[in-house]
C-alpha cells in the first residue's frame, strides 16, 4: 500500500491522522505520502507572488514537521507532496491518482472527510477522535449486514488481514431502542422480538464465517442505540473497524448510508470506509 495522509497547511504539530498513518505503516511496512493542499493564488501578480512565497514557506515547515514526526514514529519511507486545487478534497484525490495511493488517511473531524466520502477513489482510513491507535493494527473488525456494502468491506478486510497477518472478526450491530412508556406492544414482546432478531443475526454471521479461512470470530453487539451497540462489541488498542459504502455514480461516487454514518460517529477506534469497487 501507499498511504496518502491529508495534512492541513495550518496544522503545525502532529495529530490523530499522523498517529494512525504511523500505526498503519508499522503494520504493513508501507510508504507514506504527506499531502498538503493549498488554494490557488490571486489574479494580481504582485499579490500572488507574495502569497505563494508565504504559503510555500508555511507548507514546507508544516510538512517537514509532519515527516519528522512520522520518521520518529518508525516510518522509514516518507515523502511530501504539495498541490494547488480548487478545494482540499479535489486536491487530495489528485495526489492519490498521482502517487498511486491505495489508502487515504484523514482525521475524523471537519468537512474534508465528509466531502471525501463522496469522491474518494480509494478506501478512507479515519482516525479515532480520542485515544491511541496502538503500535500496530492487531485486529480487523468488519461489519456485516448481508448487503453488497458488507461484501465489499469483507473482501477488503479479508485481503488486508491476510497481508498484515492479523485476525479478522465479523460483527453485526444490534441497537435496541430505549423502552417507551407506555410501550405500544409491551416490553416483554419487544424483548422477544429483539432476542429473536439477534439469534437470526448470529446464525447469519456463523454461516458467513464458516465459509472463510480460520474461521473468524463473530459477535452480535447489542446495546442501547447505536452508541451502546458499537460499544458492546468490545474494543482495544490496535483494533481497526471496517465498514462498507455504496457508489451512486460519478457525481456522488461514494454514498455512506445512514447506518454506516451512525457506526462511524459511535466508533471509538479508527475506521476504514471501503467504497464498492475499491475492495479488490
Amino acid at each position: 500500500m501507499t498511504l496518502v495522509v491529508g495534512h492541513p497547511a495550518d496544522l503545525e504539530e502532529g495529530g490523530a491522522h499522523l498517529r494512525l498513518a504511523a500505526t498503519l505503516a508499522r503494520t504493513a511496512g508501507d510508504d507514506v505520502v504527506v499531502a498538503t493542499v493549498t488554494a490557488r493564488g490571486f489574479p494580481d501578480p504582485r499579490v500572488d507572488r507574495e502569497y505563494r512565497l508565504w504559503v510555500g514557506d508555511l507548507v514546507r515547515s508544516r510538512q517537514g514537521r509532519a515527516a519528522h514526526d512520522l520518521r520518529e514514529a518508525g516510518v522509514p519511507e516518507v515523502r511530501t507532496v504539495a498541490v494547488e486545487a480548487s478545494s482540499v478534497p479535489a486536491g487530495l484525490v489528485t495526489v492519490v491518482d498521482q502517487v498511486g495511493g491505495t489508502l487515504l488517511v484523514l482525521g475524523r473531524e471537519g468537512a474534508v472527510p465528509e466531502h471525501l466520502l463522496h469522491s474518494s477513489p480509494v478506501p478512507l482510513a479515519l482516525a479515532a477522535r480520542a485515544g491511541s491507535p496502538g503500535q500496530r493494527v492487531t485486529r480487523l473488525t468488519c461489519t456485516w449486514a448481508g448487503t453488497e456494502r458488507s461484501r465489499a468491506a469483507l473482501a477488503w478486510a479479508r485481503r488486508t488481514a491476510a497481508a498484515w497477518d492479523v485476525p479478522l472478526r465479523l460483527v453485526t450491530f444490534a441497537p435496541e431502542r430505549d423502552p417507551m412508556l407506555p410501550s405500544e406492544t409491551g416490553l416483554h414482546v419487544e424483548r422477544e422480538v429483539s432476542t429473536a432478531w439477534a439469534r437470526q443475526a448470529r446464525a447469519e454471521l456463523e454461516r458467513v464465517a464458516a465459509d472463510l479461512p480460520g474461521p473468524p470470530d463473530t459477535v452480535v453487539a447489542r446495546g442501547s442505540g447505536w452508541p451502546g451497540a458499537v460499544s458492546a462489541a468490545g474494543w482495544a488498542d490496535g483494533d481497526l473497524l471496517v465498514v462498507g459504502s455504496s457508489r451512486l455514480g460519478p457525481l456522488a461516487r461514494v454514498f455512506l448510508g445512514s447506518t454506516a454514518t451512525r457506526i462511524l460517529r459511535a466508533a471509538p477506534v479508527p475506521v476504514v470506509v471501503v467504497p464498492r469497487g475499491t475492495e479488490g
